[in-house]
């Protein structure tokens, strides 16, 4: 009996609106199927095409992975979907897994399901654990089916050689001198676009803190931080007025406040975490990302895994927000949103009730280039109203820090 399971899905094209079946993976066996787990980390595993206009994506839903050898559970659970929902997704699926194992293999690791947002959660705390999944040689891999079986493959990095290629890649990331040759390296090393770059990163930046090495810990910070502009869509550039973007070491003592991480932490939700957002917008900013990750760090050595589990799964759910409302085209949103709502007072809060980001730093920064551009173009009247939205905001953010 095959312990790995697979189901018909119904689809909708998020690009156009076509209706498709495909199948879908939601079981997992890493022992029986080291070929789909090998896919799971390349992130190749369920991955679908759009028979109508070729758009590929990850179909999303829940996933269970049972992975004996490492004597663990994972379970892949949906952004958006609320907790009980999928509480009993897990709970089905797991039933379905148990039943299926040998009587001797039932053992009570099974019913500690580690939860993480979606199979890019999973993922993660596999490459963290240092899990790595290759099929044995007479067993070719097998790609999960869908209906567009005519498109060319997805090229893949070989993410079994990726972290020793992450580790050179970053210290030429380091060693860079400006943001543009700091894109010159990402481009030469595709292998920093991959979850690994993420996993290592964070490694070492958590190893140069334990040695004392800050120095070390800010350089990787600050490359992590530009990796996650680049994948944003924010174009790199050096920086024309510092007051624009505070740098790392600016930011270095501020602390997220408790009422802004005990908010992010009651959230249950994808709609729970940007009502949360929206009244916390610096829970969008970087720099509170690296603090939840050294919460994470806190709550490991304090030996409450549960904490550090119930922080991680929001952190990633946080990250895609973040990539989503501060990325070039969430931005671009939010800034058009604003200049449409004019002088407005209600007009102008309701813009920026709507579009959080607008309160971070990338919005800032955004605001400033937009005038210097509008500067350059003679239209002097956007420049200077985007010169006043920005000094607006500013004063919106210094009011949220006083509370």
């Amino acid at each position: 009996m095959s312990i790995s399971y697979a189901e018909l899905a119904s689809l909708t094209c998020p690009v156009c609106r076509t209706s498709f079946e495909a199948e879908i993976w939601t079981i997992v066996d890493a022992r029986e199927r080291p070929d789909l787990a090998g896919m799971l980390l390349s992130g190749e595993l369920n991955m679908v095409t759009c028979p109508q206009c070729g758009h590929q994506a990850d179909a999303g839903g829940p996933l269970l992975v049972h992975d004996p050898d490492g004597r663990r559970v994972y379970f892949a659970a949906p952004a958006d979907a609320p907790e009980h929902v999928w509480r009993e997704r897990a709970r089905e699926l797991l039933y379905v897994l148990v039943g299926s194992l040998p009587e001797e293999a039932r053992l009570p690791y099974l019913g500690d399901v580690q939860v993480e947002v979606e199979s890019g959660g999973v993922r993660k705390a596999l490459l963290r654990r240092g899990r790595r999944f290759a099929p044995p040689p007479s067993i070719a891999p097998k790609p999960s089916r869908n209906v567009h079986t005519s498109s060319p493959p997805v090229e893949r990095l070989d993410i079994a050689a990726a972290p020793d290629a992450v580790v050179v890649a970053i210290e030429e990331l380091i060693a860079a001198d400006t943001a543009t040759e700091a894109a010159a390296v990402v481009n030469r090393h595709p292998v920093l676009a991959t979850p690994d770059a993420d996993v290592v990163i964070e490694q070492l930046i958590s190893a140069a803190r334990a040695h004392g090495e800050h120095d070390i810990a800010r350089a990787l910070t600050e490359a992590r931080v530009l990796l996650h502009n680049l994948r944003a869509g924010v174009a790199p550039g050096d920086r024309q007025d510092t007051r624009a973007a505070p740098s790392l070491a600016d930011v270095e003592g501020i602390r997220l406040a408790d009422v802004a991480y005990q908010a992010f932490l009651r959230t249950e939700s994808l709609p729970a975490l940007r009502e949360a957002v929206a009244d916390y917008p610096v829970l969008l900013e970087p720099w509170a990302d690296e603090e939840l990750a050294a919460r994470v760090d806190a709550a490991l050595d304090e030996g409450n895994e549960h904490l550090a589990q119930a922080i991680e799964l929001r952190r990633d759910a946080l990250t895609r927000l973040r990539v989503e409302m501060t990325g070039a085209e969430g931005l671009h949103q939010a800034i058009n949103a604003l200049l449409r709502a004019g002088h407005e007072p209600d007009a102008l809060a309701a813009v920026v009730g709507e579009y959080p980001a607008l309160l971070t730093d990338a919005a800032h920064t955004a605001l400033f280039e937009l005038a210097a551009g509008a500067r350059a173009r003679g239209d002097h009247a956007l420049a200077e109203y985007a010169v006043e939205c920005r000094a607006l905001l500013r004063r919106v953010r210094e009011g949220l820090q006083e509370e």
